[in-house]
């Protein structure tokens, strides 16, 4: 699993104008909790963070995140983006130790040909992420599920999955992960395009981005009375 060191800066101060001109400044708002440790609200350079997720390992990459010289191996727990532009616009580390298991997501990629998509049938994958317990140097980059025994009408579950000595799956094991339908008709597809153009996509961007830009500025908030901007952290780590 990819390290990556970043460095940070202490932020004394907090709110919606401080965060704004941060993110201005190319920053990104943070925090960093966890392991017994208080709060530290903090800002970190977007490119390196954003460099830092551009490798194999995605968010789950490992973060030894260095404030005012000290350093803090981390993983990221949460990330508010903006929907429109992707850019994150808060983010919440948490504080992890090498010898203790983490709960992670990882994504799972389906390997092998199908027979039924062979014949005709569409493939299908309703679960994309894995939840695992592991140790922070041993999480995958992903999963591979092999479909190659996959007929039309069949699927796999989590339960299907091979068992690893590295880690321990936590998904219910009774999720589908893919399966392979029966060929959608034309007049099916017609039906599917109709409902699609339909949609209002434009709208729902501009709300979901005031909904996000709203969040962000809270967790600013939450920050400066000592609380993590994102799901409440403990001791285990992140998923993205």
């Amino acid at each position: 699993m990819a390290e990556v060191r970043i460095k940070a800066e202490r932020r004394d101060e907090a709110g919606k104008g401080p965060a704004r001109r941060a993110r201005a400044a190319g920053r990104v708002p943070a925090i960093l909790y966890g392991g017994g440790m208080d709060p530290v609200s903090i800002t970190v350079d977007r490119r390196e963070l954003a460099l830092a997720y551009h490798t194999d390992s995605g968010t789950n990459v490992l973060l030894d995140i260095q404030v005012d010289g000290d350093n803090t191996l981390a993983l990221t727990k949460d990330l508010q983006r903006d929907p429109v532009k992707g850019t994150v616009l808060h983010a919440d580390f948490v504080k992890i130790e090498r010898n203790v298991r983490i709960e992670v997501e990882v994504p799972m990629h389906l390997v092998g040909e199908s027979p039924g998509v062979a014949e005709g049938g569409v493939l299908e994958q309703p679960l994309h992420a894995l939840s695992i317990s592991v140790l922070p140097g041993d999480v995958p980059e992903a999963v591979d599920v092999d479909i190659s025994s996959l007929a039309i009408g069949d699927s796999l579950k989590v339960a299907d999955i091979g068992v690893s000595d590295e880690y321990e799956i936590l998904s219910d094991p009774d999720a589908t992960v893919a399966n392979v339908a029966q060929p959608i008709s034309e007049e099916e597809l017609e039906a599917m395009e109709a409902a699609v153009a339909e949609a209002e996509p434009e709208e729902v961007e501009v709300e979901a981005a005031e909904a996000q830009e709203e969040a962000a500025e809270g967790g600013e908030e939450m920050a400066a009375a000592g609380e993590p901007a994102g799901d409440e952290g403990g001791d285990e780590g992140a998923g993205a």
